[in-house]
């Protein structure tokens, strides 16, 4: 049981790796502070993520996953070329957000110890508070409000 769930933590551990690099494009093409400074945060969150993850592969005899794949790479360039000021970060960041609770809602799935899936839960509370935050700012259009 410890080897599937060293897998599914390792997996989240690339894909919160992944949404580090995309948060910090997106963040080097946004404008206006208030947008930047949100998607700080939830970049914080992420980094949070790593660390709750690491630590617990590292409790079940496990080795944490150091590096990010090339999926992760592809989304980070998306992210670079797609994000020109705060509506394309915002867009581009909504994908990465939808994925990111798409795979950590996947996770849940899995037999997980009861501290794995207490961490996932956490986690996934993040990255839904991230979508709704985004897709609220889209929908007000605060690169607009910030002018």
């Amino acid at each position: 049981m410890a080897r599937d769930v060293i897998e599914v933590l390792n997996d989240l551990i690339q894909l919160d790796r992944d949404a580090i690099a995309a948060y910090d494009r997106a963040i080097e093409a946004c404008e206006h502070a208030h947008t930047k400074e949100r998607l700080a945060s939830f970049r914080d969150d992420h980094a949070r993520h790593v660390v709750d993850l690491t630590a617990h592969v590292t409790s079940l005899g496990g080795i944490a996953a150091q590096t990010r794949d090339l999926k992760g790479k592809l989304i980070e360039g998306f992210t670079a070329i797609t994000s020109m000021g705060d509506q394309s970060a915002l867009l581009a960041m909504r994908g990465n957000e939808e994925l990111t609770n798409r795979q950590y809602q996947a996770a849940l799935d899995e037999s997980l110890t009861a501290e794995a899936r207490a961490i996932v839960e956490r986690n996934y509370t993040d990255e839904q508070r991230h979508l709704a935050w985004i897709k609220d700012a889209l929908s007000r259009k605060v690169w607009e409000q910030a002018a």
